[in-house]
């Protein structure tokens, strides 16, 4: 399996960041630190294309490792845990402008990994600088705990998501987390058994569900992919619950 060590392009000492970098550094927790310390991170960071199946970084819980800290740029990043057995669980997706490896910075050891889906594109920065500034700088420390605090509240909302709320919305909101932009739709490159796994159903209910909404023209099947023909009324269907997300507001 490759990893990120394959395909990292390092900028070295720089003054200004690539101008590509700016719409996902405006997206994420990054716009409101101060300008000294962003600029510090930005200086030492360095661009990574990641393929499909690549390991950002590994799980490393109960060892001491270096933390990691990471932007995404492009693309679809899953933050995944392995049982003992093997068996993966998906906690969270990623997109342009989620910072990854915030928890890394205070406990040193992360119990996640995360995985690229698709070719995915993410800027890898100092966890060190961040810690060694966020451990003299009230306003740095405090921005951290916020977006930590909102990553928390929303991961915890989607597993009560997926343990109450009807399959019909949860295999919606899957659709929506996963789906990547191909031309003019959203298409999702799934196998019924890989939505029943992450949802905490069965295959075949899964398929059932997918005939429906096939049959309401919501989505449809395309060499394989699935195809979001709908998203206003998917979005609906998995909003269908009584939980809603739940943001930090700076």
């Amino acid at each position: 399996m490759p990893t990120v060590q394959d395909r990292v392009k390092p900028w070295g000492q720089m003054t200004t960041y690539p101008e590509h970098w700016q719409s996902a550094i405006e997206a994420s927790f990054l716009a409101r630190l101060p300008l000294e310390t962003r600029e510090g991170l930005l200086q030492h960071a360095r661009e990574v294309n990641a393929a499909p199946k690549t390991i950002l970084y590994a799980e490393s819980a109960g060892r001491p490792e270096s933390p990691h800290l990471v932007l995404v740029l492009d693309g679809l990043i899953r933050v995944f845990r392995t049982s003992r057995s093997g068996r993966e669980v998906t906690v969270r997706h990623a997109r342009t402008g989620d910072v990854l490896g915030l928890p890394s910075i205070i406990a040193q050891a992360s119990p996640a990994a995360a995985q690229a889906v698709v070719a995915s594109k993410v800027i890898v920065m100092s966890a060190q600088i961040l810690r060694s500034r966020a451990q003299h700088d009230s306003q740095l420390a405090w921005a951290i705990a916020e977006e930590m605090a909102g990553s928390l509240f929303n991961i915890q909302e989607r597993l009560a998501h997926n343990v109450l709320a009807p399959v019909r919305s949860r295999v919606a909101r899957y659709l929506l987390d996963v789906a990547v932009r191909q031309g003019t739709h959203s298409v999702a490159a799934l196998r019924h058994e890989d939505i029943a796994a992450a949802i905490g159903t069965v295959r075949e209910v899964v398929a059932r569900t997918l005939t429906a909404f096939r049959s309401e023209g919501l989505i449809r099947r395309d060499d394989g992919r699935i195809v979001l023909v709908d998203v206003g009324k998917l979005r609906q269907i998995a909003q269908a619950d009584e939980f809603a997300d739940f943001r930090i507001r700076p």
